[in-house]
């Protein structure tokens, strides 16, 4: 009989061989990366292009460009296109980050080529109705409103901002800016973005060849991209500041700590990543026991590193009460100084690549999870090979590896800060 009273056996992840995938490229050049796994007969259809708020002329206009998309077209009503999605059992959305904006749709394989006729038609012949632009503008003015009254948001915005000061990633919205965008800026950036940019497509699930020859006949018909993609200037890192802002009728402050820093790009992302979990990337990281577990100042406190396509930054994020937020930053910085000056255990080292190594496992478990890696890879022109790369530098890193990396990246005396709430 099995005794449940001991543990199973563990054994250590040495290596997982990440999956390979299928390109096509269609006549106009544009490319469609696919992998066909799993036994559900259904699909992820991904068109990416590069439509982010940094390729926009002010904040605002990516986002509102996404969302009006999908309230009508030439042929068809915003209430007409759910129906026909609602029909074919599909889930639908258009969303931008500050990089990218991506339309995403679920579905069933056997409605796949119904569906794409649609997706299309929402992709080149978008109206943006005027109706609909005043009702969606009103929608976000009301809802950025709401959210710059939560500190949370508030501090998240203010550190980006600080952060890239005078450079696209670093603009944020408020009621006035939205104001006073206008529906032809939506019009002018979608011409120029989605119907000028070349797309890159990505489909998962159960993908056969006639879904792709599908694809790339709609994309031939409809897409001749001509817009050549403006070159950002090179970021310079600003000097650390601080910014103390109070609201009274706050609860608690949040805390924002950090500054600009890498991309997947660098060669030290791979070991920066496990640095970083040590710190502050999951429930048993030095943050959370100090801060959450030891003096019970938070629910949550975590470290995050950020890539981003032509810069990156690493953040450290928490909420506590006023009467400890300055011990909050203090132990903050001691934490940092304190990678930067000892070695690192090796037993708490074991405990984090193991932690990386099973959380990578688990994210390779269907094929949706996988294509979203290998979006990463295509659209941040990173090395086929880059997650076999980033499986061998985790497992070979030293604490001295972990050490010097805190030496060159990690300043605790110039760190960003940001504090909203009661202060």
């Amino acid at each position: 009989m099995l005794d449940r009273t001991l543990a199973p056996p563990a054994y250590p992840i040495d290596w997982i061989q990440f999956p390979t995938t299928n390109t096509y490229t269609t006549k106009q050049g544009v490319h469609i990366h696919s992998i066909s796994l799993g036994e559900q007969p259904v699909f992820k259809f991904e068109y990416t292009i590069h439509a982010g708020a940094s390729e926009a002329t002010r904040a605002g206009v990516a986002s509102l460009t996404s969302m009006l998309m999908k309230r009508g077209t030439q042929q068809h009503t915003a209430q007409e296109l759910n129906q026909k999605f609602d029909f074919y059992g599909a889930f639908w959305d258009i969303q931008s980050s500050l990089d990218h904006a991506t339309f995403t749709v679920y579905g069933l394989t056997k409605h796949f080529e119904s569906l794409m006729p649609l997706v299309f038609e929402i992709i080149t012949q978008a109206t943006f109705p005027t109706d609909e632009f005043e009702k969606e503008i009103a929608i976000e003015i009301q809802k950025n409103k709401l959210n710059w009254q939560k500190t949370a948001f508030s501090a998240s915005q203010i550190f980006r901002s600080q952060l890239f000061p005078n450079d696209p990633y670093g603009r944020v919205s408020n009621a006035e800016s939205l104001q006073e965008i206008t529906r032809e800026e939506l019009v002018g950036f979608h011409q120029t973005n989605w119907l000028g940019q070349q797309p890159t497509i990505f489909l998962s699930g159960q993908i056969s060849a006639e879904a792709i020859a599908c694809v790339a006949s709609l994309v031939d018909l409809s897409i001749t991209p001509k817009t050549a993609l403006f070159e950002r200037p090179v970021l310079v890192s600003p000097r650390a500041t601080r910014t103390h802002e109070s609201r009274e009728q706050a609860l608690q402050c949040s805390i924002r700590m950090g500054q600009v820093s890498m991309n997947r790009q660098n060669p030290d992302y791979y070991k920066f990543s496990v640095l970083n979990t040590i710190l502050g990337g999951f429930f048993g990281s030095r943050l959370q026991k100090n801060i959450r577990e030891e003096k019970g100042f938070t629910y949550g406190i975590s470290s995050s590193l950020v890539p981003l396509k032509r810069a990156g930054y690493w953040v450290i994020g928490t909420d506590v009460n006023k009467e400890n937020a300055a011990e909050t930053c203090s132990e903050i910085r001691r934490e940092i100084q304190e990678l930067r000056t000892n070695l690192i255990p090796s037993d708490e080292l074991e405990i984090v690549k193991s932690y990386l190594m099973g959380s990578f496992t688990g994210e390779l478990t269907q094929a949706f999870d996988i294509a979203d890696k290998l979006k990463i890879i295509y659209l941040e022109g990173l090395p086929i090979d880059f997650y076999d790369h980033f499986q061998h530098q985790i497992m070979a890193c030293t604490s001295k590896d972990l050490r010097e990396l805190a030496n060159q990246y990690l300043d605790p005396s110039n760190l960003h800060e940001v504090i909203v709430g009661a202060i």
